[in-house]
């Protein structure tokens, strides 16, 4: 079973780039626009990991990622934060908030699929048999 990716973010083009990236990776990706959505899927879908923005209408990124980490059955998702905010600050409070690590926009593919497979592994790999 692949592994599912829930991508959080209201700018339509980060979907029409990041989607594609994952999916010929391997990752299973769901998509939301906002907080309210992405919270609901977390719930219904339970994903491997969130990639979210910071910025966006209703619920913003650092408030969600502590809602979900609130969930007793969503606190061990991965949170990565994929965000044009950069500053020392700003990336401070999402790990405060509880991520995992940050992605600055635009991301290169290689080291958005890199930080994703340090975090929760390649596509398919607990199908995997031990020492092959």
């Amino acid at each position: 079973m692949a592994k599912k990716i829930l991508l959080v973010d209201d700018d339509p083009g980060v979907h029409l780039i990041t989607v594609p990236i994952l999916s010929k990776a391997g990752y299973d990706v769901i998509s939301a626009k906002n907080g309210e959505q992405a919270l609901h899927l977390a719930l219904n879908e339970r994903p491997n990991l969130i990639l979210m923005d910071v910025i966006m209408p209703g619920i913003k990124g650092r408030d969600l990622c502590k809602k979900i980490k609130a969930y007793d059955v969503l606190k061990d998702i991965a949170v990565v934060f994929l965000t044009a905010k950069d500053s020392q600050d700003d990336i401070e409070a999402e790990m405060q908030a509880g991520a995992v690590t940050h992605l600055t926009k635009p991301v290169n593919p290689k080291e958005l699929l890199q930080a994703i497979g340090r975090i929760i592994g390649s596509p398919g790999a607990e199908a995997q048999e031990p020492g092959k």
